[in-house]
């Protein structure tokens, strides 16, 4: 069940995380940043919330101030994770926000999560009446092509044992947070596979 946070940061003359993590990016003016104020809010989601199933099309995205977030596509019965996400990132589909078509992934709360939620008006609204808020999205977009390339990366390492040792080296803060079966997912690799290898001793190269 989804609960709604009462909006702290204008009762109490505080800024939205989500404008405060926008301003890290590169400097807006402050009148979109009141925007952002005026226009975002918080939610918490229980684990196990869908913020967006395939097949939808998304009106929001979402900063995470607390919680992991997957994503994952069905394949029949079985479930394929494609990221894994954790504290101060934005998240959304990018098919089924930035695009507005239906979203081939599902996105889900792997812990409760503390959010800040913005709707796709909003964004648009930015970009056209604050021309900064572009650079912005343009950074944004530059970073999850990195994590797109860096998946892509992981993928194509052809040994279990290298591609897990990887994921410890690249997102190792996660690794005690995300069930194994996500994690083996997302290698590409059984959860038996994935138990061997943590049960084994790490070899020096």
């Amino acid at each position: 069940m989804n609960k709604i946070i009462p909006d702290q940061w204008h009762k109490d003359g505080k800024e939205s995380p989500l404008a405060t993590f926008v301003k890290n990016i590169h400097p807006v003016s402050p009148e979109a940043i009141e925007y952002i104020n005026q226009h975002s809010y918080p939610q918490r989601v229980d684990r196990g919330t869908f913020l967006l199933k395939a097949g939808e099309v998304s009106r929001h995205l979402y900063f995470i101030r607390r919680g992991v977030i997957r994503a994952y596509i069905k394949d029949g019965t079985k479930e394929i994770t494609t990221w894994i996400t954790a504290e101060n990132e934005v998240v959304a589909s990018i098919r089924g926000f930035n695009l507005q078509q239906p979203s081939m992934e599902n996105l889900q709360a792997i812990e409760e999560c503390d959010l800040v939620v913005a709707d796709f008006e909003s964004l648009q609204y930015l970009y056209t009446h604050h021309m900064e808020m572009n650079i912005v999205g343009r950074k944004l977009l530059e970073h999850y092509y990195r994590d797109a390339e860096e998946r892509a990366f992981i993928s194509r390492i052809p040994n279990a044992t290298k591609r897990y040792h990887h994921f410890l080296n690249t997102q190792g803060h996660l690794s005690n947070r995300i069930p194994l079966k996500y994690i083996a997912s997302y290698l590409g690799m059984t959860i038996e596979t994935m138990s061997r290898i943590r049960s084994a001793r790490p070899k020096v190269k």
